[in-house]
Formats: C-alpha cells, structure tokens, sequence
C-alpha cells in the first residue's frame, strides 16, 4: 500500500468539545504514523491556536485555512491579505455592524463582544455564568493570544485570514457584493443558533490548495490524500483529496461530494475511521 497523506480539520472534527484529543484518537494518529503514514492539521485556526495540539507530533499543519504551510518543521508556504483589502473588509463589516477578527500566525486581533460570542455557547445550563465565563474568556486569550484591535491599529502585522460574526443573512448581503471578487465567504453551519458565524478566505488559498501545495513539496501524489472535515470552510479539501470523510453533522452540500462519515469527536469519531 501506498503512503497515505491525511489530512485532519480541529475544532468538530478532531478536538472534542474542551479542545482536547481523546486518547484513542491520539493513539490512532500515532499508531498510523507508525505504520508508515504521514498525519497533518489543516485548519482554519490561526498558528497560534494550534499550539496546544504540537505535543501530538504532526508530520506538518496548514493553518489559518491555507494561509501558512509547514511540512515537517519547515514553513514551505506563507501568504498574507493585502493591507487594502483589510481596510475595505474591515469598513464594510464595521458599517453593517459585522463583528470580526484579524489572525495572524501569533496573535489575534478581536474585542471582547466577539470573544463573548466565541465562548457563551460552551456554557452549560445551571453554571456560575459569571467565573465561569471569566474562565473561558482567559482560556479563549491564552490559547489564541488575543489582543485588542487597536493593538493591531497601533502595530500592523501581517494577516492571514478575517473571522466575522452577525446576527442574521441581510447584514451580509452588502458585505458579500463587495468583497466576493477577491474572498470565499464561508458560513460555519455547526457553532451556535442564534449567531452565524464564518470567515472570509483569499480565491486561492483554501485548504485545498494548501494540501495540493503539501502534497507537492513532498513529492507525492493526490491520489493518496484522505482529508476529514465537518464544516464548509472543509469543502474544497474534501473536493481535492482522493478520499473525504466528513462529520455525519456535516452541511447537506459537504456530505453531497464526501465518500464516508465519521461520528463526533465525544464518540472517537476519528479512531474508528482511521482503523
């Protein structure tokens, strides 16, 4: 059998719902490595966010959705918005009350009404709302090394990929028609009821360009990629790869083009699958 490049989506797809990798599926990625296989991230969280999940020893990670590339502790691969462009998004977006981030590889840039909304859906029914909240709010910052946006105003850095959140379809109708010539818009179907949820990504810089860019530098050839995801920003890297396995939660339009399900990460979704 040929050397088989997989590819893993995080947050839905391999972490469960604290962030963490349940032991089975840790030993399933260690116990493929060690049959010869190689075992990448590919996520839409910043560099930074993926730090807690180094120790697990990845073969290499595409992170911020495509925008930065490293095969086997080498960054091969790196591209930034162009400072226009975030000038027009970031004025679109704050005039029909969009709220967003700015990531980077080291730092995101965002405000605590949208750390709020990244957190309140973890809380559960009956907790202490105020530490509780605190708790997650200094764990959200800590594990993403958030900083205010007048912090990026005050020191431009170079970004890789914008997150934004509203309330409801019609404030992003003026948004799409602007930006759509240069971003994929991206709404992330699985996150909370009452806020939609996405991010906006450059034409050619999805997840599946980047494992084409993986697969390439090392030599190999796409036809032995199998990529797992859950959500819609997964949807060119399920298109791309020889074999997609997508979250049986997974959007309609992403199980339409995936060739299996995998169960949640609470029922080791992905140690079954890699098995």
């Amino acid at each position: 059998m040929n050397k088989k490049l997989i590819f893993l989506d995080v947050d839905g797809t391999l972490t469960l719902p604290d962030g963490e990798v349940s032991p089975k599926v840790k030993e399933a990625i260690h116990q493929v490595q060690h049959n010869g296989h190689e075992v990448f991230l590919c996520t839409g969280r910043s560099y930074a966010g993926t730090r807690p999940l180094f120790s697990l020893g990845f073969d290499g990670m595409i992170c911020s959705a495509g925008g930065y590339i490293e095969v086997h502790g080498q960054k091969i691969f790196e591209t930034c918005l162009l400072e226009e462009d975030i000038r027009l998004a970031r004025d679109v977006f704050e005039q029909h009350h969009v709220l967003y981030n700015l990531e980077t590889n080291h730092i995101t840039f965002q405000d605590e009404k949208m750390n709020y909304e990244f957190v309140k859906h973890r809380l559960k029914d009956g907790e202490n709302l105020n530490s509780e909240l605190q708790r997650l709010l200094n764990e959200q910052k800590e594990h993403f090394n958030i900083h205010p946006l007048k912090d990026y105003d005050n020191n431009p850095i170079p970004v890789q990929k914008i997150c934004f959140m509203c309330e409801n379809e019609k404030q992003l109708e003026e948004p799409k028609r602007i930006l759509s010539d240069k971003f994929h818009f991206v709404i992330h179907e699985i996150f909370s009821q009452d806020v939609i949820n996405g991010e906006i990504i450059l034409k050619n810089c999805t997840k599946g360009d980047a494992m084409k860019r993986a697969v390439a530098y090392l030599g190999g050839d796409m036809k032995d990629t199998i990529a797992f995801g859950d959500s819609m920003n997964d949807f060119q890297m399920i298109s791309e790869a020889a074999y997609g396995v997508v979250s049986y939660l997974a959007p309609d339009k992403l199980k339409a083009i995936a060739d299996d399900t995998f169960e949640e990460p609470d029922d080791d979704g992905i140690f079954k699958c890699l098995q």
